[in-house]
């Protein structure tokens, strides 16, 4: 092999490396890092009524609490998908297996969350839903206050 191709070779994985640790960054942040139950109800849900308070705040503690296992299952597989990413051997089969395996468990845990929004819907009112689905479509950012884009969005990109 002629050194311009080692030297494009290794800029590539060096470029990659970079990507996947923006990605898992990016990931991270969007997964939050808070606890659900330390932080306050979102200024939309103040203005329930106190019986759709407390059914608005304990459908996301157990969603939160059932994806908890979930969470802990894609850190395990990203980093093992890490790890075949870094080896001195690639196996590419390895590495699919494992991204795989992170989307499913990704969707396994938006699923809960849209059927939590069905549960609560039946509860609520038209003007509450709408509150409720501008929530989903732009939930607070655990630090900043933010929100979140494409909570619901298009399925996440094809790494870790």
């Amino acid at each position: 092999m002629s050194k311009k191709m080692k030297i494009l070779i290794l800029c590539s994985l060096l470029l990659n490396v970079l990507l996947i640790g923006i990605f898992i960054g990016h990931a991270s942040h969007r997964m939050g890092r808070g606890h659900f139950m330390k932080r306050h109800l979102p200024e939309f849900a103040m203005k329930f009524p106190e019986d759709k308070k407390t059914l608005f705040s304990d459908t996301m503690k157990k969603v939160h609490l059932e994806n908890r296992e979930i969470h802990k299952k894609i850190q395990e597989t990203r980093e093992r998908a890490l790890k075949i990413l870094t080896a001195p051997e690639f196996d590419e089969t390895a590495y699919q297996v494992h991204v795989d395996e992170v989307h499913q468990l990704r969707g396994m845990m938006m699923q809960r969350l849209a059927e939590a929004a069905k549960e609560l819907a039946e509860h609520f009112n038209q003007e509450e839903r709408k509150a409720l689905a501008e929530h989903l479509r732009h939930p607070p950012r655990f630090s900043t206050g933010e929100g979140r884009r494409h909570h619901f969005g298009p399925p996440p990109h094809k790494l870790p």
